[in-house]
């Protein structure tokens, strides 16, 4: 039983019952969609992005073994793998173009590694730190930006139409462009939808802005303002009346003539 003991993780991660934390340090690890935020916390981890079907994915799968029970392998890193035909979402955000795909995590920069794949190689490559001595992906390349979050689930998006639009042809026995014609009716009614329920949201939102705006408009400090406001234009006439009052009148034209009068029996 006690020789048991060291393999018993490993027996416990084949049978999908240990975290992704506890099979750090130089275990090949499975990643996909819902671990991949766990390997953002830290570490070092050197990804492989390999498809079934691929054999050139086959032929590096032993030296990515041996890779990863290596016991030269420094034990702050991680080896893993993702199947590109299960996590869509993955394999888009990082664009892979081409299979196999090898990439370094460190410090939250990511490297792709374009070099010799045999085991002394890759050994050599992540002991001395080689990616470090090479510029990591840039801004718009990094699986972590926003856009880059949002083209995978795109192409994953994608994938999924297109797994459907197979289903529907080969199991369902619909034709290959009513097949389309369904999948392009489906995408406009949910667009459709989202946009109805946006709508809704922003009325929603204006409602309660203007409910806002008329309570704080009924605060007994806004009707004073506004009656001073109002008393202002009064003391502006009072001011006008008193200059009107206190301004002479012109002369009427009886008086005109009796002040003539007067200037010729004086004269």
């Amino acid at each position: 039983q006690r020789s048991l003991l060291p393999l018993l993780p490993v027996l416990l991660l084949l049978a999908g019952q240990v975290p992704l934390a506890a099979a750090r340090g130089g275990m090949r690890v499975d990643i996909d969609e819902e671990t991949w935020p766990e390997v953002l916390t830290g570490g070092r981890w050197f990804i492989k992005f390999y498809a079934p079907w691929c054999d050139a994915c086959r032929s590096l799968a032993p030296t990515w073994q041996n890779l990863a029970a290596s016991e030269d392998l420094p034990r702050d890193v991680s080896i893993a793998q993702v199947d590109v035909t299960r996590n869509e979402a993955l394999a888009g955000m990082f664009l892979v173009t081409g299979l196999p795909s090898l990439y370094v995590l460190h410090d939250g920069q990511f490297w792709q590694h374009s070099g010799d794949r045999s085991l002394p190689a890759l050994l050599r490559y992540i002991q001395q730190a080689e990616y470090a001595r090479l510029p990591p992906l840039p801004w718009y390349r990094v699986p972590t930006a926003l856009h880059m979050r949002c083209l995978g689930r795109l192409i994953q998006a994608a994938v999924r139409l297109k797994k459907l639009h197979t289903h529907l042809v080969e199991e369902r026995g619909l034709p290959s462009p009513l097949a389309y014609l369904v999948l392009a009716l489906a995408t406009l009614v949910s667009g459709l939808v989202a946009g109805l329920v946006l709508v809704c949201l922003c009325d929603l939102l204006s409602a309660r802005r203007r409910h806002r705006q008329q309570e704080a408009a009924a605060v007994p400090g806004d009707a004073k303002g506004d009656s001073a406001k109002v008393d202002k234009p009064d003391e502006a006439s009072g001011e006008d009346s008193d200059e009107l009052a206190e301004s002479p009148r012109p002369a009427t034209s009886g008086q005109q003539v009796r002040k003539r009068g007067v200037r010729k029996e004086t004269s």
